[in-house]
This record gives structure tokens, sequence and C-alpha cells, in this order.
């Protein structure tokens, strides 16, 4: 009897247990028709791009300056325009790519004194930062269309 009831009530229990992990590990549903990205629903004759966002994660720059060293923290995350391209660049390599391209522009920028003055790092608008960085990347990636910065840290320390 024991046997029958574990062989009964096991499966049963770990039916639960499963369905109720999956709903937590579950995507989150997609767009629904009619719904794209900056918008609620569609408005008439004037669709707008699905935008996907790609994380490309957190990455320190180091800069050397006379008597200093500054190193500067950036976590950003870019949107792609459209699926197709969502799937090209969402491969291994294409975000490898796309990251390089990134850090390349940050630590580009960062070398410049045009927008990282000492003292300025706090009042740093990172909207129009990362609009730079997008029109950057437009060049070598068309399909990116927007970009968020999440974090932006700068820390200073003398150079010895």
């Amino acid at each position: 009897m024991k046997k029958l009831l574990l062989i009964v009530v096991v499966p049963l229990i770990m039916a639960a247990v499963g369905y109720a992990a999956g709903v937590f590990m579950a995507p989150e549903p997609a767009l629904q028709t009619g719904q794209y990205a900056g918008g609620d629903s569609a408005t008439p004759g004037a669709p707008r791009e699905i935008l996907y966002k790609l994380p490309l994660g957190k990455f320190i720059i180091q800069v050397m300056r006379p008597g200093r060293i500054v190193h500067i923290r950036v976590n950003l995350d870019v949107y792609i325009a459209g699926a197709g391209e969502f799937e090209k660049i969402n491969g291994s390599e294409g975000r490898a790519r796309l990251r390089d391209a990134t850090i390349g522009i940050v630590s580009d920028m960062a070398e410049t004194t045009l927008w990282l003055e000492e003292g300025k790092e706090k009042d740093i608008d990172k909207e129009e930062l990362a609009r730079q960085i997008v029109l950057s990347l437009y060049r070598k990636f068309p399909m990116v269309r927007s970009a968020r910065i999440n974090e932006f840290i700068t820390t200073r320390s003398a150079r010895l």
C-alpha cells in the first residue's frame, strides 16, 4: 500500500513543483499586436519600430591624466530595431563586436576632455551621452536605435 501511495503521490507533488518553477522561469510575454516600443498602441498611419533590448553589461575604462587616474564604470543597454536584426546581432559574435565597438567609442570619448572635466562627473547628462554613443554606433551598426545608461560612476585616484 505504501509503495502504491508513493508511486501516485510523488509524481503529483513533482508536477506541482515543476509547474510552479515554470511560472517563475517563463520569459516575459512579447508585445501584443498593436503595441509598439515608446507607446501603448499604434497610431493610425504612423507605425513605430519594435525595439529589442540588448544589455551590454558593465565595463570599466581607465583614463590616464597628468597626476591622476580616472576610472569610469558604465552599465549600458542598447535597443535594436526589428526582430531579424536582433537575431543577427544577439549571437555571441555579434554581441562581442557590438560591445567592443561600444567600449572603443566610450574610451575615445573619455580620452577627450570635452565631456568629462574634473568635478563635473555628477552633472553628466546621461541621455545626451547615450545619444552620442548611439550616433557613433550607428555608423557600424545601423540597427542600433537607442541606448540607456543604467550606471555611470567615475573614481579618481592619484597617479604615482
